[in-house]
């Protein structure tokens, strides 16, 4: 420092009202020549010269001026200096860098001496326009430490927990198989790493000898596993217990949960994982004792290889503690979205065999036909769905072979506890239906004179039919209607006509007087072909003129105008969608007509908003053509019928058409005078069961044309949208704890879902946590996924846990509860908690 800014930083300190005396100690005399040429604006100068302190004191007291009270020596001690008490009410200034500091930030004089053990931190000005822009409130010795630490971590906060975050992240466990973590690097040569281990020791209980961040991060992880692991730990991993548990366990709760560390966590916990030897002890372990844990991704591979290997050797469901750890895993959890597929695969399987059970009990019971269609729709459907439902989850793993063995159970449960069972029956009972027109319930071929008709005169009506979107993605479809703000949805069985394939199916669902079938499969709508959108659309304007006919991809790529071009004046639109047919029919493609299906609820939820918004139409009616039956596994030999020369005219692999009674063992056959007595000389047959005729070409996983339940039972489904958007509502979560007082580090509180799911209200996922009035988080996070749709209210109860840091508490602070919605970050809730702890230790009591 020059001598013109020692002037200008002088005058600075003389500055305003009142008398001011400012003490200046220049430890070597550097400035002794220098001192009687400072021009000071607003005060005298006096010199110390080690023999004039009493006399000083005197004067002083005398005078009324300002005084720069000059020292050319160091400041002596307090006990022996007779100006002491002078110095502490009066100011000092300082020429090094560090007292420089202190007196331009407002850095209490107290602190010099801890700043100065750190001088190669200060020669750099851009590190002290860091260290300042901290903005810390209140100075101490550990804040101090705790800053510069930030400061080189890159940390723009003064918190420990940020820079170990930071130092996971950015450095790695080591730098290299010979450095260690680079910030620890920075911290040796600005003299502070001891600080570092010091703070890790205090706040992670870290106490090591031979000190590495491999190990401390070994502690941490080690730490958050034991707090909720049940049992004991293997001995190799006791040395990496810390006694401060809960702090440990907010710390990686936080670490895991925060979205831009997740990744980088997971790479951490895997290669720790790795050299603590997880698997090998999770392989000698009841899994009960780690449902809770989820520091490792290992955790959940033994849980899901576990739960698999249970559903195969029990064959029966799942306790329901099971069920619910499922639930848990797979939305709550760390490693949730890496094995959301995994456990939404177990969860199918799960309720796949509990329906099974049911229907194998219930099929027992079921008299006639129509029994069985209603039992089909009301009941059954959902083991096609769960069946399903395992398949989309399934195909979704990538290079795991950890469900494999279930799949195959899986498969040969739903083709022979279920799909064959009820395909026999369900022929048995065929055998005494002499007409398919005795089937009760609503028909695909009035679906035009008894739906269509009677909607238009009230409204426009979009007809959106969707090729082989059977019954239970029906139920989805409905399902997921029904959730949207501004749609209500309904649905119900139609039975399709037999043979169940395209041509038939969407002749069928056309005005008409007559359907003429004949034994080549050829369909004319009142002698009119009707294959393409042009003989369709002239089909229908023979009956009603206001009507248009598009297709979905068509009606997709308009914008507003375009749209409004084609629909503006028409009071009958027909739209045609073909996503799973498209698919299932090709054999290099059956085995994605899962993915189709999922495809195709959300295109057509997509059509429908679309359609409300762009042309404000509010009515419409969805239905199929046909359903499909489709299994993973090829069939066996024995499924496939062998037919003789001269079988029929038309030939497919789930029925024929002839103009004579075929001579075929194994099969049903019906006239097809149920479309008019103009096909009284068509008969088809088609196979009982599941088997299928040995034809040339096609897939073999996904068939339609035959009469199995899954193929004939197709979805109604009426729709009604509002023209306005609606708010969508979601669940309420409140918190139902009485208590606004926590007297302990580990406290449980109660949660109540206020409503039940239903189609009118959504399912909510919210995150709870305490805070303090600082904005700090002082425990873990809890997410509540309020999903349940029980009408009984101790149902929609949840209880959680909390872990609070172990720190000390003030009952005059105020603390927090917050509720956070998950996916809008939209704070829901805030509830004031008083913290009464008497004693903490490290076990919570």
């Amino acid at each position: 420092m020059n001598l013109q800014m020692i002037q200008e930083q002088l005058n600075k300190e003389f500055q305003g009202e009142g008398r001011r005396l400012v003490f200046w100690y220049d430890d070597n005399g550097e400035f002794i020549e220098d001192i009687e040429s400072l021009l000071l604006d607003n005060a005298r100068i006096h010199r110390l010269t080690g023999d004039n302190t009493l006399y000083t004191k005197f004067f002083l007291e005398c005078e009324d001026h300002n005084y720069l009270i000059y020292a050319p020596f160091p400041k002596p001690g307090d006990k022996d200096n007779h100006l002491a008490d002078m110095v502490y009410y009066s100011r000092q200034f300082f020429t090094d860098r560090v007292s420089l500091l202190c007196s331009t930030y407002s850095i209490p004089e107290k602190h010099r001496e801890q700043l100065s053990q750190y001088g190669k931190f200060w020669k750099a000005n851009e590190r002290i326009d860091k260290f300042i822009a901290l903005g810390i409130a209140e100075y101490n010795p550990e804040i101090i430490e705790i800053g510069l630490l930030a400061v080189l971590a890159g940390v723009k906060t003064p918190s420990l927990d940020e820079i170990l975050k930071k130092m996971i992240i950015s450095g790695g466990l080591k730098e290299n198989k010979y450095k260690e973590n680079k910030y620890l690097d920075e911290f040796e040569k600005m003299d502070i790493l001891s600080s570092f281990w010091a703070l890790c020791a205090k706040y992670y209980g870290y106490v090591e000898e031979n000190k590495t961040f491999e190990k401390l991060v070994a502690t941490l992880l080690v730490t958050h596993t034991a707090n909720s692991f049940i049992g004991e730990l293997p001995k190799s991993w006791q040395p990496f217990v810390s006694h401060k548990k809960n702090d440990v366990a907010i710390f990686v709760s936080n670490f895991m949960n925060n979205i831009y560390s997740q990744d980088r966590y997971d790479e951490i916990a895997s290669e720790i994982g790795r050299k603590l030897k997880v698997d090998d002890f999770l392989a000698s372990v009841q899994v009960e004792n780690y449902f809770e844990c989820d520091t490792f991704a290992a955790f959940d591979v033994y849980i899901i290889k576990a739960m698999a290997e249970d559903l195969v050797n029990r064959g029966a469901p799942l306790p329901e503690e099971h069920r619910e750890m499922i639930r848990n895993r797979s939305a709550r959890k760390n490693f949730s979205p890496t094995f959301l597929h995994h456990y939404k695969a177990l969860d199918k399987a799960d309720q796949l065999v509990g329906g099974i059970q049911a229907f194998s009990q219930e099929l027992l019971e079921v008299g006639n036909a129509d029994a069985f269609i209603q039992m089909y729709a009301t009941k059954w459907e959902s083991i096609d769905r769960y069946y399903r439902g395992f398949y989309t989850a399934y195909d979704k793993i990538q290079g795991d072979e950890a469900l494999h063995e279930l799949r195959s159970w899986v498969e040969n449960l739903y083709t022979n506890a279920y799909l064959l069972k009820l395909s026999i029956a369900w022929a048995d009972t065929l055998e005494k239906v002499a007409g398919w027109h005795q089937l009760a319930g609503e028909k695909q071929w009035h679906f035009y004179q008894r739906q269509v008709a009677p909607a238009i005169k009230k409204e426009v009506t979009v007809v959106i039919i969707s090729d082989a979107l059977r019954y239970e993605a029906g139920v989805e479809l409905d399902k997921r209607l029904n959730e949207r703000a501004n749609t209500k949805s309904e649905i119900s069985p139609m039975i399709a006509a037999l043979p169940s394939f395209t041509r038939l199916g969407m002749a069928a669902l056309l005005p008409h007087q007559s359907l003429t079938i004949n034994s080549a499969g050829d369909v004319l709508v009142d002698g009119m072909p009707c294959l393409s959108s042009e003989q369709r659309e002239k089909i229908l304007k023979t009956r009603h003129p206001l009507s248009v006919v598009a297709t979905y991809q068509a009606v997709m790529a308009m914008n507003r105008e375009s749209i409004r071009k084609l629909m503006t004046g028409q009071e009958l639109i027909y739209i045609y969608h073909n996503q799973i047919d498209a698919r299932g029919d090709q054999m290099a493609t059956e085995n994605e007509v899962f993915t189709a299906v999922d495809e195709t609820v959300s295109e057509l939820i997509n059509l429908i908003q679309k359609l409300t918004v762009d042309k404000s139409i509010t009515n419409y009616i969805i239905t199929a053509d046909h359903g499909f039956i489709y299994k993973r596994d090829k069939l066996d030999e024995s499924d496939k019928l062998t037919l003789p020369k001269q079988s029929g005219d038309f030939i497919n692999k789930r029925f024929i058409l002839s103009n004579e009674l075929p001579d075929l063992n194994g099969t049903l056959t019906y006239p097809l005078d149920y479309a008019g007595a103009q096909n009284r000389d068509v008969l088809v047959s088609v196979p009982r069961g599941v088997a299928v005729f040995k034809t040339p070409g096609g897939g073999q996983n996904f068939v339609h044309g035959g009469a199995g339940l899954q193929e004939i039972v197709i979805p109604l489904i009426k729709v009604k949208t509002e023209k306005r958007k609606k708010d969508v509502e979601k669940v309420m979560v409140v918190l139902t704890s009485v208590t606004r007082k926590i007297t302990n580090l580990i406290v449980y509180l109660d949660f109540l879902q206020n409503e039940a799911v239903t189609d009118r209200l959504r399912p909510a996922k919210v995150e709870v946590y305490f805070e303090s009035e600082s904005g700090d988080k002082i425990s873990d996070r809890e997410i509540i996924v309020a999903d349940r749709k029980d009408k009984e209210v101790d149902k929609r109860m949840f209880k959680e846990k909390f872990i609070f840091r172990n720190q000390k508490y003030s009952k005059d602070e105020k603390y927090d509860l917050v509720m956070k919605d998950i996916i809008s970050e939209i704070e829901l809730a805030r509830h004031e908690f008083i913290i009464d702890i008497a004693l903490i230790d490290d076990f919570g009591f």
